[in-house]
């Protein structure tokens, strides 16, 4: 454990953090909740959280419930979001969706097309590194003066979206402040990373590079990002520190009991975004191997899918023969209920290069769910060392065999009245959003007491993820 000095303990009421984040409360989704929850136990370590967001995240579900657990002395700034291009394309699409394409001639099709493709075009021209940079660059001026007027002691950001460090870095050029560049995902390393345009690869990547050299300190969600990271500035590797994603042991309240399926029925519950593009061949192959094998017990097995899955994957799914229902986003505390009440819990890690370093956020609330994991990814991937370190459930790789016979294993100990247990509550404590703030906090202690200009030297057990 790392505590803070006397002399941080005697100052820490007076400390600011300003902290950029588009996507934030009353927003939703799983993206938002590592700043939320930051902001939430910041204060109890003696940091008062002023967060930069927006008024409303494009794509994005609204969840006004997250709202309520904040408390009242984070300060949130929404400002105005709206980019003129998006929303002449967002109106353009609706005006033909609207029409269903019934009543508009061939040439007047052509000509919406037409259209959007240009603004696609001039959109794409227009918005490095993202689509978020209007409201970044809008609020450079405000923000400046809010700065110097506040007296922030430091500046935290948050990828993605990268206009927040884009953010962050016109700030710190302006300001010198210290600033922590925080990475929940990788960015141009990201397995899921798809830029056709040679320009703007070449732009990401040096804007990465300005950010990670600009940066006082960068964290990652796990230790290979960590590393991955601070390849790219070997000179300067002490700068980089890895903080886990975690859960909220307030929203696992031990004296709730929310049962676990039923007795007739297997449920395998999916909590998420679903993404069909992120989503392999082998897995549909699996369930549909998995569905022939129940035979006349398909009834006895449900997949369960709560958030966004768009039709597309729906039939997919549906196709491969296994009974299965969908709900919509949710507020995140019945999507915790929507884990807990299940019989088993399905998690997809991406593949493809750096996919074995990524560690799916929602992985920490289904170890803190205590139901078994079926997790499907690389073998040698951080997902699955979790698992087999917590006896938290089953691992598959991507192959169709080896996910179908995951399932069987999963479906007939619970038929057979004995399933397979999850993860216990021990090793849980070093994955509680508590103890991750806390070591967030403390760099900021360490920040805020030396030069902006110097580097943070950091113990080498800090940098390190929770085993």
């Amino acid at each position: 454990m790392f505590a803070p000095d006397d002399e941080a303990q005697n100052n820490r009421a007076h400390r600011k953090i300003l902290m950029i984040a588009y996507a934030f409360p009353p927003t939703g989704g799983s993206g938002v909740q590592r700043s939320a929850k930051f902001a939430k136990y910041l204060p109890q370590f003696g940091w008062l959280p002023t967060v930069w967001t927006a008024d409303a995240a494009d794509g994005l579900p609204r969840d006004p419930t997250l709202c309520d657990e904040l408390p009242p002395e984070v300060v949130v700034c929404p400002r105005n979001a709206g980019s003129g291009i998006i929303a002449m394309r967002r109106s353009l699409r609706g005006f033909v969706n609207a029409r269903g394409g019934e009543g508009l001639t061939a040439a007047a099709s052509r000509f919406a097309k037409a259209i959007d493709w240009r603004l696609e075009a001039l959109q794409s021209a227009t918005s490095l590194p993202d689509d978020c940079i209007p409201w970044a660059r809008r609020s450079v001026g405000p923000l400046t003066k809010q700065v110097r007027s506040q007296g922030y002691d430091v500046i935290y950001s948050t990828y993605s979206p990268a206009s927040n460090h884009w953010l962050a870095l016109e700030l710190k050029r302006r300001a010198n402040l210290p600033w922590v560049a925080d990475f929940r995902d990788l960015w141009t390393d990201d397995c899921r990373y798809r830029e056709p345009s040679p320009q703007r690869r070449a732009a990401h990547r040096q804007l990465q590079q300005e950010i990670l050299e600009a940066a006082d300190v960068v964290i990652a969600v796990s230790e290979p990002q960590r590393k991955i990271l601070a390849d790219h500035l070997p000179t300067k590797r002490n700068k980089f520190i890895t903080i886990t994603n975690g859960f909220d042991p307030a929203d696992f309240p031990a004296t709730v009991d929310v049962g676990s399926g039923s007795d007739s029925r297997f449920v395998l519950a999916f909590v998420g975004r679903f993404q069909l593009a992120q989503t392999s061949e082998g897995f549909f192959n699996g369930l549909r191997r998995f569905a022939e094998h129940l035979g006349d017990r398909r009834n006895r097995f449900l997949l369960r899918f709560v958030g966004y899955a768009n039709k597309a994957a729906q039939a997919r799914i549906r196709a491969t023969g296994v009974e299965c229902e969908f709900a919509d986003y949710v507020p995140h505390s019945e999507a915790v209920r929507a884990m807990r009440s299940a019989d088993a819990l399905l998690l997809k890690v991406p593949s493809g290069p750096n996919g074995d370093s990524v560690i799916v956020a929602k992985i920490f609330e289904y170890l803190a769910s205590g139901r078994p994991i079926l997790a499907i990814g690389p073998q040698a991937g951080e997902c699955a060392r979790i698992i087999r370190s917590c006896s938290a459930g089953l691992t598959a790789d991507f192959d169709e065999s080896a996910i179908a016979d995951a399932l069987v294993r999963l479906f007939d100990a619970w038929g057979a009245g004995r399933p397979i247990k999850g993860c216990g509550s021990q090793g849980l404590a070093a994955y509680s959003r508590i103890e991750l703030t806390r070591q967030l906090a403390l760099i900021f202690d360490r920040l805020a007491g030396r030069n902006p200009k110097s580097l943070l030297t950091v113990d080498e057990s800090l940098a390190t993820c929770p085993p």
